[in-house]
């Protein structure tokens, strides 16, 4: 083999391993294993006087490799979107969650303290302020609601990308200072 034809077979690999944008990582994996599989087969083929054999072979070999671990790298990825989700899905309180834990009789702190500790924010309207009042939901616990969404909301980790923008926090003045004093000085008295 010249080095021309060397190159062109190594140069082919290394194309097929950066693989195509519209090919799922299954079919960009069976694809760069299949020429690198091919050229590998064709120089260890052709130590042995069957090139085309052995590039045939190599190919076969390395497409069924290639396809394996791609596949592999796809459910991984695709196990770890649902995971997010998962797990996003189940940390947001909903408004109808709020209205069980009422009809179940559980205390308006422990209520208030599940809103606090899942970082939710409700966006209440006037129909869901009345909903909520109608299904026996205190004052205190909407007044809870909504002040969340007047928080800043907590972070939450995504490999997917978020653009969001950005949210400026203005804390209050402290309010003054009142107080009651009584003082009392001795001057220039005698006894």
């Amino acid at each position: 083999m010249n080095m021309k034809q060397f190159a062109r077979f190594s140069v082919l690999p290394l194309m097929l391993a950066t693989g195509c944008s519209n090919l799922s990582k299954t079919e960009n994996g069976a694809l760069a294993g299949g020429g690198i599989g091919a050229v590998t087969g064709a120089l260890i083929g052709k130590t042995t006087g069957h090139t085309a054999g052995g590039a045939a072979i190599g190919a076969g070999v390395g497409a069924l490799t290639g396809g394996l671990v791609g596949n592999a790298v796809e459910k991984s990825e695709q196990r770890t979107q649902s995971m997010i989700a998962n797990a996003q899905a189940q940390s947001q309180l909903g408004i109808m969650d709020v209205i069980k834990m009422v009809q179940a009789h559980v205390s308006d702190d422990v209520i208030i303290n599940q809103i606090r500790s899942r970082g939710c924010v409700f966006n209440l309207s006037a129909e869901d302020t009345i909903y909520l009042k109608q299904n026996g939901v205190s004052d205190r616990v909407v007044a809870e609601m909504q002040a969340t969404a007047a928080r800043v909301p907590r972070r939450v980790y995504s490999s997917a990308p978020v653009y969001t923008q950005p949210v400026y926090v203005v804390e209050p003045n402290p309010p003054p200072v009142v107080g009651l004093g009584f003082g009392y000085t001795h001057v220039g008295r005698r006894w």
